[in-house]
């Protein structure tokens, strides 16, 4: 029972590579309504198999929490678990998990004083929400940042309510075994849709967008039908949210003598990620997969090195390492080098001197991108948009944020946060997605060191 889950991936996995081998012209994509079919099947036997898994190992996960702090953790994993099917339904779950922690702290007259993390992210966010009071627009200004007013809250919440380092557990198994089973329907979805079109099993390792080919009828890429099941159907946001996932449950695969999850399991789902990576073309989740198993490497490196100036000067040159391979990446290959994000950083830069310290207000990345004939209305990057919208003082306030996450990762040995830290950077340097709901469940069960009990 202990490997069931993966036993049934597996199982799937193989099943689909028989068919794909075999000489049959019986394709389920092409059979009208059959794919959407798969689709509802699969995300039902995903949710089945998790379920099923989870309740195996209700001991380990869910012993000694009381039953009303275990609600708030079984809201905060479908909060994250939600997002990948639709990524617009968090903010009222969201909202709803603050709202019962507040609750929950009220009643019990908990109060812990503010964490420096929080504090920064208090005044961050505050700052993004006053930025629409010197925007060219306040009322574009407010419609551009309005989810902070959700997200501001988060940081206040931490005086009233703080994760005990049990429930971290109970939050990222259920989400690790749910999204293994996702990667697996993700895969299958890929192996149907090379055998539609008769191409080769290993096409998704050509890194070209266009290599299953255009539909005209839908006008989108043909890999896209891999992430049917998702409404959110943005494969990014996708691949990001696999590789979130893989950094929390990197963090639960060291922690403990007895391991919930096992070495086969994070093993398979890191493999099935980078597939599933190369499948969706998703460049910020190849280029972060890499990034995130070097720092893997990093840290259990480090476990052996006892001298603080080896470790900083070991540190640094892990970074300049990174940055390299990033650059080298970007510049050196027609897939990942993008021109547009080339121009909209001159931009940035060129507004920078004329509002230096404040920025030019909410929206005023929109207003860059429109005069320079760029159809977007942000610019993909939350360190872009902070100088340019909250000028210095912004960029500074969301530096100050990770520096104080990695110091306080470090000082306690708490890699976690750091990891998560590092899977939101890749993103908010290449989408963006600060102040956004999903960020709420992550940072409140993973940012800062948990309550000891």
């Amino acid at each position: 029972m202990k490997f069931l889950s993966l036993s049934i991936n597996l199982f799937f996995i193989i099943f689909a590579g028989v068919y794909f081998v075999l000489p049959i012209d019986f394709n389920i994509p092409a059979v009208d309504g059959l794919l959407d079919f798969f689709y509802h099947i699969g995300l039902v036997i995903s949710l089945l198999v998790a379920s099923v898994d989870v309740y195996l190992k209700r001991k380990q996960l869910f012993k000694n929490i009381d039953y009303y702090r275990l609600f708030i953790t079984f809201l905060a994993n479908f909060t994250a678990c939600i997002y990948i099917y639709n990524s617009k339904t968090p903010l009222g779950l969201s909202i709803l998990l603050l709202g019962l922690c507040l609750i929950y702290g009220l009643v019990k007259k908990t109060y812990y004083s503010p964490h420096p993390i929080m504090v920064v992210l208090f005044l961050f966010s505050s700052l993004k929400i006053m930025s629409c009071l010197w925007s060219s627009d306040i009322r574009q200004g407010w419609a551009h940042i309005d989810y902070y007013t959700a997200f501001v809250f988060l940081p206040i919440i931490s005086c009233f309510y703080r994760v005990e380092a049990k429930e971290q557990k109970a939050f990222i198994y259920p989400i690790f075994s749910f999204f293994t089973n996702l990667l697996t329907l993700t895969f299958i979805a890929y192996i149907l849709t090379v055998k539609q079109l008769n191409q080769s099993f290993w096409s998704f390792l050509t890194l070209n967008k266009e290599y299953l080919g255009y539909n005209i009828e839908t006008g989108i890429y043909n890999y896209y039908q891999s992430i049917g099941w998702s409404k959110t159907f943005h494969p990014s946001k996708i691949a990001w949210i696999f590789l979130t996932v893989l950094a929390v449950s990197y963090w639960l695969w060291q922690e403990g003598k007895k391991k919930i999850i096992t070495t086969f399991q994070l093993s398979f789902y890191a493999l099935l990620l980078l597939i599933v990576s190369l499948v969706l073309q998703a460049r910020v989740a190849i280029l972060g997969f890499f990034i995130l198993v070097s720092l893997f490497i990093w840290v259990g490196l480090m476990r052996y090195v006892k001298s603080r100036k080896s470790i900083f000067f070991y540190t640094l040159l892990a970074i300049f390492v990174a940055i390299s391979g990033v650059i080298l990446s970007i510049t050196q290959t027609t897939f990942f080098s993008d021109p547009s994000r080339l121009k909209m950083s001159t931009l940035v830069f060129k507004s920078f001197f004329e509002y230096p310290f404040l920025g030019g207000g909410a929206f005023h990345e929109a207003l860059l991108l429109h005069q320079a004939n760029i159809d977007l209305v942000s610019l993909h990057n939350e360190f872009l948009t902070a100088l340019s919208d909250q000028g210095i003082l912004g960029l500074l306030l969301f530096l100050a944020f990770h520096i104080l996450v990695i110091y306080y990762g470090l000082k306690n040995k708490y890699f976690l946060g750091i990891y998560v830290l590092l899977a939101f950077a890749i993103f908010n340097a290449t989408e963006g997605v600060m102040g956004y709901p999903i960020c709420i469940p992550f940072f409140l069960f993973c940012l800062i060191p948990p309550k000891q009990t």
